[in-house]
């Protein structure tokens, strides 16, 4: 969806713009204002945040949006844009398109907490199961399909680039928001305490992935045999029933 925004934005359905594509352009800036709202002050305790005496920030954050909404119902015509205004717009709606990912994420974890107290799961085994399939499922479907279009190449670099784009992108952002909207808190990582075990399982499991692929890959000349994608699933299975049966405590394990 948010990729459809983007290019909704970008040059309009099939490359044409129209008069309802100015009028979505023009009328955006107000909710992305109240989207900024939700996500950099707590969600909804943003809308009781005054600047100094009565007057609440998403007022003038409103103000600011209303008055975008002005500058573009001038600068934006029903026919094609002129192309700085179509970066600008693309740009600010992949920005937005990042922040409703931001926000729906943080809805399924918040939803993933709220099924481990109610069916007493650890949140940690919906993590490492309901959550992490819903959250490869799309680029598994995306690369096989891509893969059977005839484009092998391009869906065995997906599979790297996808989760390369999440663990850098998803991670720095995720950081920097948390560090600028806790700032002066102090946040101590102690990686010897039980709960890193998962995450310490997690790197043993993803070098050996890493390392053996490269191995093979080398050593096939790109052209990796059956076998060896048939033994990475069960690498998989493997690492998930370890990691279900140590949040469990039925087979705790113990890292250095």
């Amino acid at each position: 969806v948010c990729a459809c925004v983007c290019v909704f934005v970008f040059g309009g359905q099939g490359g044409h713009w129209s008069e309802w594509h100015r009028w979505f352009a023009v009328t955006s800036p107000i909710p992305m204002m109240i989207l900024l709202v939700v996500i950099c002050r707590s969600y909804w305790a943003g809308f009781t945040v005054d600047l100094g005496g009565d007057f609440p920030l998403f007022a003038l954050l409103m103000i600011i949006g209303f008055l975008l909404s002005i500058v573009l119902f001038f600068l934006v015509s029903s026919k094609q844009p002129h192309w700085i205004m179509q970066i600008v717009l693309g740009v600010a709606a992949f920005v937005m398109s990042i922040a409703w990912m931001y926000l729906i994420a943080n809805e399924v974890v918040s939803l993933m907490q709220a099924m481990g107290l109610l069916f007493g799961v650890d949140t940690a085994i919906l993590g490492l199961t309901v959550l992490a399939i819903g959250n490869s499922v799309g680029d598994w479907v995306a690369d096989t399909a891509v893969a059977r279009a005839g484009k092998p190449g391009m869906g065995v670099a997906s599979c790297f680039g996808s989760p390369l784009l999440n663990d850098v992108l998803g991670l720095s952002i995720s950081l920097l928001v948390t560090f600028a909207t806790r700032s002066g808190h102090t946040f101590i990582f102690d990686i010897h305490l039980s709960s890193f075990n998962e995450v310490k399982l997690s790197w043993i499991i993803l070098a050996i992935s890493l390392v053996s692929t490269l191995t093979v890959f080398v050593v096939s000349r790109f052209n990796p045999p059956r076998w060896y994608g048939v033994s990475l699933i069960y690498l998989y299975v493997v690492f998930m029933v370890f990691s279900v049966l140590d949040e469990a405590n039925i087979v705790p394990m113990h890292f250095a």
